[in-house]
């Protein structure tokens, strides 16, 4: 299976317009990520702390944004880093009751009543 992508706004903060974005699902993630300059662009707000972020090449320490946005007409709100690409956490996909169909590649929104993630 490729890479699964899926366009998502993500708000600017003091009246920059929001921005659209086609995100990558990464699956051993659970934050946001856009290059620093998008970050920069849309006035994302830093959180105060940093954290540590596995990429290609090893592990980075990494400063964090808040990040509010849209998903498929679900709004959010998340942890944001720097990342070469925008990137949507398997996470945040599942707080917002999506699922990545390992069969299709596609997303799915998860049926009311039905356990979410899917627990052992």
């Amino acid at each position: 299976m490729g890479a699964t992508e899926v366009p998502a706004k993500v708000y600017g903060e003091n009246g920059v317009a929001a921005r659209e974005y086609v995100f990558v699902i990464d699956t051993r993630s659970n934050y946001l990520s856009l290059p620093l300059l998008e970050i920069e662009a849309l006035g994302l707000r830093k959180c105060g702390g940093r954290m540590k972020v596995e990429r290609e090449g090893g592990v980075f320490d990494a400063e964090t944004y808040f990040a509010e946005g849209e998903f498929r007409s679900e709004i959010f709100g998340a942890i944001a880093v720097a990342a070469p690409i925008p990137m949507l956490g398997y996470n945040l996909l599942q707080n917002l009751r999506f699922r990545l169909n390992p069969a299709t590649g596609e997303i799915e929104k998860v049926p009311d009543g039905v356990p979410h993630p899917p627990y052992l």
